[in-house]
């Protein structure tokens, strides 16, 4: 290439080339590297780089993302309690929250219940009359996210939303005095979707036997699925090894993978129940888990896993974490006729009130479980949505099993849950056993834990049959 002068007066310098493509060195890069430059530059990156930044940090601060949101509760309550620790404003005049409950038409909602918890877990609650209006008294002054339910809708809190995030929008209540205006909607719930497809993998059926505490023997059939995003592959079909259908039925909840809790659907079976026995997978998205239970549980029903089941006589057992997924359950889905309930969690705001009290202790990984659930007075939603004692409208007979000694799951959240369903007229029946802590024993000669599987086939039987 011929450069001509004139074009680039150091193209013709001694030791310098100028080829094809390359920049020519000049008063322009002496510009641009000098510290006039330089600051031309951070002019506008910084504030990208800021705006990037605060943009990330209002994702992080309000994305509904379960595992965001878990760990960012997680991070709170450290903070909170290594400055120590959860206070209330106890020793100034109570004051009161008012306003109303409607549909998402704008008419009233009559009978859901409206709470705001301290952070603590005290609840204070009320209940929307025919006019959808509600009062929630003697409420101590501070910072609080209501929250409202009722059977057939989603619960509801108070949010402010815009470019794209929400969040949750906290009332002050001041001492002796009335915040009012705090309206709520309530939009009608759907349940999780349920979709039969050629995912499903049934595996051949096998013999199976448990030892203690219940000796017994039945057949066997392992099957998986896909549902949003996830291989499901701890569901399991227990029924016994001779007899004909229809079975009564029991869609068996377990708290940790089906394969270390055979002594528990085997006996069933044996007795002449048609189980299916699933161990969630999701962790603390038991919605999510919801779903996959009834989806597991329609490939049942609808004979896609061959079975004896009676599809018009349904049981829901859970038991110590995944009460928690019994009571969801109930509360999307009207199929059981009887549930039954073994050191359940019935109240997730009393169980946090007592492990701050020092009366109930946590162990992992229930310990981290609450701290993902956030304080409640700014983050009651779970407390409230997984907890029957605020959802027991249309629940079905009841079942509570619970143990006198239990250690990670109190004695008193059972005792409770009997005196509400009694005072609504609720049918229940409950068992307490002396002696018994969360883990029932092993062992063939405990007369504590026979007696508990006697009354449990006996409770499940009396109210299937009367159905």
């Amino acid at each position: 290439m011929t450069v001509h002068k004139g074009e680039n007066r150091r193209a013709d310098r001694p030791g310098r080339e100028l080829t094809e493509g390359q920049p020519a060195v000049g008063a322009q890069d002496r510009r641009s590297s000098s510290p006039r430059g330089e600051a031309r530059r951070l002019r506008w990156i910084l504030p990208i780089l800021a705006g990037l930044l605060l943009l990330g940090l209002a994702w992080l601060s309000f994305t509904a993302d379960p595992e965001i949101t878990a760990l960012r509760n997680v991070v709170h309550y450290k903070v909170v309690q290594a400055v120590g620790g959860p206070r209330v404003r106890s020793d100034e005049p109570a004051g009161e929250l008012t306003g109303t409950i409607q549909d998402d038409s704008g008419a009233p909602v009559a009978g859901a219940v409206v709470l705001v918890a301290s952070p603590l877990g005290d609840v204070y609650t009320a209940e929307s009359d025919v006019s959808g209006r509600y009062r929630i008294d003697g409420v101590p002054p501070g910072r609080y996210v209501p929250v409202a339910g009722k059977r057939g809708y989603d619960d509801a809190l108070e949010q402010v939303c815009g470019l794209g995030l929400c969040f949750k929008d906290a009332v002050r209540v001041r001492p002796g005095t009335e915040t009012q205006g705090v309206d709520l909607t309530l939009a009608p719930s759907e349940p999780p979707e349920v979709i039969l497809d050629d995912s499903l993998v049934v595996s051949p059926t096998v013999d199976v036997e448990v030892g203690a505490p219940f000796p017994s023997k039945s057949l066997r059939t392992h099957f998986t699925f896909e549902r949003a995003g996830l291989r499901v592959n701890d569901c399991w079909l227990y029924e016994p090894l001779v007899g004909e259908g229809p079975l009564p039925a029991m869609l068996l909840v377990l708290p940790g993978p089906v394969a270390g809790w055979e002594i528990i659907p085997v006996p069933f079976a044996a007795e002449g129940f048609s189980v299916l026995a699933c161990y969630p997978l999701r962790g603390i998205e038991i919605d999510e888990d919801a779903g996959d239970l009834l989806t597991a549980l329609a490939y049942v029903r609808e004979g896609r896993v061959p079975s004896r089941a009676d599809p018009e006589r349904l049981a829901l057992v859970g038991a110590s974490f995944t009460s928690l997924h019994t009571w969801r359950l109930l509360q999307l889905a009207d199929l059981f006729d009887v549930t039954l309930v073994l050191g359940g969690m019935a109240d997730g705001f009393a169980f946090r009130h007592d492990v701050e009290m020092g009366t109930a202790e946590t162990r992992p990984p229930f310990d981290q479980v609450l701290m993902a659930l956030g304080f409640p007075n700014t983050s009651p939603e779970l407390y409230f949505r997984y907890s029957a004692m605020y959802h027991l409208e249309g629940l079905p007979p009841a079942c509570l099993l619970h143990g006198v000694d239990d250690e990670l799951s109190p004695f008193s959240q059972s005792v409770e849950l009997a005196e509400e369903m009694e005072r609504q007229g609720l049918a229940y029946e409950f068992y307490a056993y002396e002696g018994l802590k969360h883990y029932f024993s092993t062992r063939a000669d405990d007369a504590t834990t026979q007696q508990m599987f006697r009354d449990s086939l006996d409770c499940l039987r009396r109210w299937m049959e009367s159905e």
